[in-house]
C-alpha cells in the first residue's frame, strides 16, 4: 500500500480506487499559496468503446487541475490529476481515464459544487460563497440556474389548502406568491408579476379536476383576488385572514381616537388620556391587568391598566362603542364563534365613521369574514415566507434577476422544509 496515496486519500475524503496519489506540494497561483496534490488516474477500459478490438496500447497522459474542499479559503486545494490515455491499436481512437471527483471537461470538483449548493440554502451573498469555494461569483450564478431545473412543478397536484399574497421583489416589482397553506407550508409558485392574467394563465395550467379538489384560499380582502379564486377553483371557501381583519379594526379605531384626542388643548386631562397609552387601547380586554397598580405620570396618579382604558373611554361614547365592537370581534376570531359575530356585524350603536366605514367592509364580505372564524388556517406563515425573502434581497443587496431570487428562495426553504407532493394526484 502506497503511504502517501493512503493518507492524502483520508485526508480529502476520496474514495476512488482509479486514483493513485504519488506525490504534494505547496505552489503560489495569482499571489496565493496553494496546495496542490498530484496523483495518476488509471483507465479501466477492456475494449475499445468505439470498435470493441480488445487491444489498447498506453498514449500518455492528460494533464488537468482540478479545484477541490478546502477547510481554510485562504489556503486553496488543487488536484493534478494525471488521466491515463489508452489509443485502440484497431481503429485508433483514443480514450481517456474519468473519475467520479469532477465531470468531463470542468475543472471544479463535484464535492465543490455541492458545498456551494448547500452555501446557496444560507442567509449569505454568492459573493462570499464563490470566495470559501475558491470560484467566481459567475461560477455561482452558473450553477444556481442548473439549480432551477429542482423546482420544475407538476401540474398534476395542488394543495388542498392554499394561501395567496404578494412581495416585493427584483426592481420592486410585486411578485404573486402563493404557498401550501396546511402541513409544511411549501411554496407552490412565485410569478414574476401579479397581473391577473398571468395568475389565470398559471392556474389554467392544472386539470379541472385537480382545481376543483382545492378546498379553501386564504388571502387579504383584495377583490382583485377573490375574481381569480372564484374563476379558478369553484368548490374552495374563500377565507379572509384574521390578521387583516384586525388591522383594519386597530386601525380605525386609532383614527377615531386621534379624532377625539384633537378636540381636546393638549394641556387638558383628557388630552392625555387619549394620547398616551394608547398601546392599551388595542389590547384583547382580557389581556388588562385589572390588580396590580402601575403609576402614570401623565394623569399623576396609580391605577390598574383596565382603570386607565376605561378613563378614556369614558369620555365619549362613540368611542366606547367603537372599543366594544373592535374588542367583541376580535374575541369572535379567536373564539371562532360565528354567532356572536353576526350580532356584531350588525351592531346598530352609533359609531365613529372610520369604525362605520370598516363594518361596511365586513357586511359585503360577510361570508368570507365568517370563513375566517370557522377555520383555522390564515396567511401567518406566507408573511413568515415573505420576511424571509425581504432577508434574502437585504444580504444579496438586491437581485436583478428573477430567476436567481426564485432559486435563492426555494433552496433556503428546502434546509428546513423538504419538498413533498400532496394528496391531490390525478388517477
Amino acid at each position: 500500500m502506497n503511504p502517501i496515496d493512503h493518507h492524502i486519500k483520508f485526508a480529502l475524503n476520496i474514495k476512488d480506487p482509479n486514483v493513485i496519489f504519488f506525490d504534494y506540494g505547496n505552489e503560489v497561483k495569482q499571489n496565493k499559496r496553494i496546495k496542490v496534490y498530484h496523483a495518476t488516474v488509471k483507465a479501466v477500459f477492456k475494449r475499445c468503446p468505439q470498435c470493441g478490438f480488445d487491444q489498447l496500447n498506453h498514449n500518455g497522459h492528460y494533464v488537468t487541475r482540478v479545484t477541490y474542499l478546502t477547510a481554510n479559503a485562504s489556503e486553496p486545494v488543487e488536484l493534478e490529476l494525471h488521466k491515463e490515455r489508452l489509443i485502440c491499436k484497431s481503429c485508433g481512437t483514443s480514450v481517456m481515464a474519468t473519475t467520479d471527483l469532477v465531470d468531463k471537461y470542468c475543472h471544479i470538483s463535484r464535492a465543490t459544487r455541492q458545498k456551494i449548493f448547500m452555501h446557496l440554502q444560507d442567509d449569505r451573498t454568492q459573493k462570499s460563497i464563490a470566495r470559501d469555494n475558491n470560484v467566481s461569483p459567475s461560477t455561482v450564478c452558473r450553477y444556481l440556474d442548473n439549480y432551477d431545473e429542482l423546482f420544475r412543478r407538476n401540474y398534476n397536484y395542488l394543495p388542498e389548502h392554499l394561501a395567496m399574497d404578494e412581495v416585493r421583489g427584483v426592481g420592486g416589482v410585486l411578485h404573486f406568491i402563493c404557498i401550501n397553506g396546511a402541513g409544511d407550508h411549501e411554496i407552490q409558485q412565485i410569478l414574476p408579476d401579479r397581473l391577473k392574467k398571468s395568475i389565470l394563465a398559471y392556474f389554467n395550467q392544472f386539470h379541472i379536476k385537480v382545481r376543483q379538489r382545492v378546498k379553501t384560499v386564504t388571502l387579504d380582502l383584495n377583490s382583485y383576488y377573490q375574481d381569480i379564486v372564484s374563476t379558478v377553483f369553484p368548490n374552495a371557501k374563500i377565507i379572509v385572514d384574521r390578521f387583516h381583519i384586525v388591522a383594519m379594526m386597530t386601525r380605525a379605531f386609532n383614527q377615531s381616537r386621534v379624532q377625539l384626542m384633537k378636540r381636546y388643548p393638549k394641556q387638558t386631562k383628557e388630552y392625555r388620556l387619549l394620547k398616551f397609552a394608547w398601546k392599551l387601547y388595542l389590547k384583547h380586554e382580557y389581556d388588562l391587568d385589572a390588580k396590580r397598580l402601575f403609576y402614570d405620570r401623565h394623569l399623576r396618579q396609580q391605577l390598574t391598566q383596565q382603570e386607565r382604558v376605561q378613563l378614556g373611554l369614558e369620555l365619549d361614547e362613540t368611542l366606547a362603542n367603537t372599543y366594544t365592537i373592535m374588542q367583541g370581534i376580535m374575541t369572535c376570531l379567536k373564539s371562532h364563534n360565528q354567532a356572536d359575530l353576526v350580532n356584531y356585524l350588525t351592531h346598530n350603536d352609533p359609531l365613529s365613521s372610520p369604525m362605520a366605514a370598516t363594518l361596511t367592509t365586513f357586511k359585503q364580505n360577510s361570508a368570507i369574514i365568517l370563513n375566517a372564524s370557522k377555520f383555522k388556517y390564515s396567511n401567518g406563515p406566507i408573511e413568515g415566507i415573505n420576511r424571509m425573502i425581504k432577508q434574502i434581497q437585504r444580504t444579496a443587496f438586491g437581485f436583478r434577476n428573477y430567476h436567481h431570487l426564485v432559486s435563492r428562495i426555494k433552496l433556503q426553504q428546502m434546509r428546513t422544509k423538504p419538498s413533498k407532493k400532496t394528496a391531490l394526484e390525478v388517477k
